[in-house]
């Protein structure tokens, strides 16, 4: 007897992902999906003979008051995972006072896929690298929602800061001949992204110094990005020829004099929100591309 197509094999035929051929299958209309797009994926549907699991269907049906936080850790980045935590945190406050329990779905070295264990009704996902995007957003059929990350896939809502145009502010404090001591982003794209105008041999990520090359950054004009990357380098680099990129400003970085730009994660965490209840209501057509 020949197996039951599953999701997955219509998804794999199409050459798009389980969520597209989800969205699809329950007649989804709030999402940005091309007519031939949808025409090949019930084309393949039909061939293969297959029929919408329940789980399929439940993308579009009944809510469970659970929202997933999908992230990434890495041993090697500290100030990274800091960072993360700081937004990981905001978004918790406002999903509970919204009535929403929270399950946690990191991605670690030793840990291929997220805990699966309960329904959500929707994922934020935050910096995952492709691989780990592809994983998630082909394990759980519900809206994910981006946050610092950019991916191959228009379907998905990405919010993400636009550090091209905070790395020119910075630029225009120091001037010409700086560096950047940088967190170390996960997902490969944004990284390329966030530095795709910058020599690289100007891009230094906090994950590779050590303590003689910090020694080195008093003489240097040093665009530092992240609050726990500057707390880090704040006693080594000049105040006067230093840019601090940052969501907040911790009482000694203020005292010691350095420049500040704003990198503004209430914003971004809002709108993360209000993106996510939308796309479980489905009232309105929104963008799926945002940059703060």
């Amino acid at each position: 007897m020949n197996k039951k197509a599953t999701i997955k094999d219509v998804a794999r035929e199409a050459g798009v992902s389980v969520a597209t051929v989800s969205y699809i299958m329950n007649n989804r209309t709030d999402m940005k999906i091309s007519e031939a797009t949808r025409k090949k994926v019930l084309q393949i549907a039909n061939l293969l003979d297959y029929i919408p699991s329940h789980a399929a269907k439940s993308l579009a049906t009944g809510r469970n008051n659970v929202i997933g936080i999908s992230y990434h850790l890495n041993d090697r980045t500290f100030a990274r995972n800091l960072e993360i935590s700081n937004i990981v945190n905001l978004l918790i406050r406002r999903l509970n006072r919204l009535g929403y329990d929270v399950m946690y779905m990191p991605f670690q070295s030793d840990c291929p896929s997220p805990v699966s264990g309960r329904t959500v009704d929707a994922i934020l996902a935050i910096d995952l690298t492709e691989k780990e995007f592809s994983i998630l957003s082909n394990s759980f059929m519900v809206p994910i929602i981006n946050i610092d990350m950019i991916i191959n896939d228009p379907l998905f809502y990405q919010i993400y800061t636009d550090y091209g145009n905070l790395l020119k502010k910075a630029a225009s404090i120091v001037g010409d001949d700086f560096i950047i001591l940088s967190n170390t982003f996960a997902n490969e794209i944004y990284r390329e992204y966030i530095f795709s105008d910058i020599n690289p041999e100007k891009v230094f990520f906090i994950s590779d110094f050590n303590k003689d090359r910090f020694k080195d950054l008093g003489t240097k004009k040093v665009i530092i990005i992240g609050t726990y990357t500057a707390l880090t380098a704040c006693g080594y680099a000049n105040p006067d020829n230093s840019v601090i990129i940052s969501s907040n400003k911790p009482d000694i970085l203020i005292s010691g004099g350095f420049h500040f730009i704003e990198n503004d994660i209430q914003k971004k965490a809002n709108l993360a929100i209000n993106i996510l209840l939308n796309s479980i209501d489905k009232k309105f057509d929104l963008d799926h591309i945002y940059k703060i």
